[in-house]
């Protein structure tokens, strides 16, 4: 349900072309001309993860549920790559995933961009990422890499860069700081309603093609039950990561954890380093100059 109908609904809001207008018919259209460029994901081809998790971190694990049948193969964590076959988008991953039982709880949209040559060439292994935070402290904000300012930083092939967040955050940026109020999905859905906005609604055709995307694969789900990778709760399933990597997606640290608040924790932590840096350096200089000044004090007896 999460992939099929929230992720999905994130994902063609990204990577439809644009609407005629903003009328509810005209973004069905582009949500339903994106869907029929979509081919669905087969488990043959490797294009999708399962995993479930077990105890650990000092919770229980799924099976150990009393509720949930014993030997029960059923997934709590779930991936999948779609492929678009449209000229904007052929050759571009998408990686849609979601579980229970993981290392935090969080919902986001990640689009990394594509490493240009010219990066190397300043030193920069790591991709820019615009990064849409739904839950929890809504914000927007762009994970770039920097020079980190002053001498002290280096200079030339010397000099130290590291990610920063340029971004927007719902409560400093429309109100006062505390958590922000934005008013739950649901209650925008019903208020849509009312206005007889059917903008956020789903079409019929958008469910068809939704559902022939995913009805092979859960198909197989049921009928083969796959056994999903075993993990423990507060962590993601192994070999996940190789997962997502071999389909031309990385999520590796820092850019898949990088949040606004790790980024300005950082960019502290840089900053004090450089503070002591500097101040090293100083004091460094002004100990030689001293042996070199003969007008010091120390060259004076008395």
């Amino acid at each position: 349900d999460i992939i099929q109908n929230h992720l999905l609904q994130a994902f063609m809001l990204a990577a439809m072309e644009p609407p005629e207008d903003m009328s509810a018919a005209a973004i069905g259209r582009a949500k339903v001309e994106l869907l029929r460029c979509v081919r669905a994901p087969e488990a043959a081809r490797g294009e999708v993860f399962l995993g479930q998790f077990t105890a650990g971190q000092g919770e229980r694990g799924y099976l150990d549920d009393d509720t949930v049948p014993a030997g029960s193969r059923c997934p709590t964590f779930a991936a999948c790559v779609l492929s678009v076959d449209n000229d904007r988008w052929r050759g571009v991953p998408f990686l849609l995933s979601a579980g229970k039982g993981l290392d935090e709880r969080l919902c986001e949209l990640r689009v990394r961009f594509k490493p240009q040559p010219y990066n190397r060439m300043m030193g920069v292994d790591s991709a820019n990422e615009l990064v849409l935070r739904v839950q929890p402290d809504e914000a927007l904000y762009m994970v770039a890499v920097a020079k980190t300012p002053g001498i002290a930083a280096g200079v030339g092939p010397e000099e130290r860069r590291t990610p920063i967040a340029m971004g927007l955050r719902y409560a400093t940026q429309f109100g006062d700081g505390s958590p922000f109020k934005s008013g739950d999905a649901y209650e925008r859905m019903l208020l849509n309603a009312a206005r007889g906005d059917q903008a956020l609604s789903v079409s019929a055709a958008e469910l068809v093609e939704a559902w022939r995307v995913f009805t092979p694969v859960l198909h197989h789900i049921d009928d083969e039950r796959p056994q999903p990778v075993l993990h423990p709760f507060g962590e993601l399933p192994e070999g996940y990561v190789a997962w997502t990597e071999s389909h031309g997606v990385d999520i590796a640290p820092p850019a898949r954890h990088w949040g606004a608040a790790e980024a300005e924790a950082h960019a502290a932590k840089e900053e004090a380093a450089a503070a002591a840096l500097a101040s090293a350096v100083e004091k460094a200089e002004a100990a030689e100059l001293r042996k070199r000044d003969p007008f010091s004090d120390a060259s004076f007896v008395f």
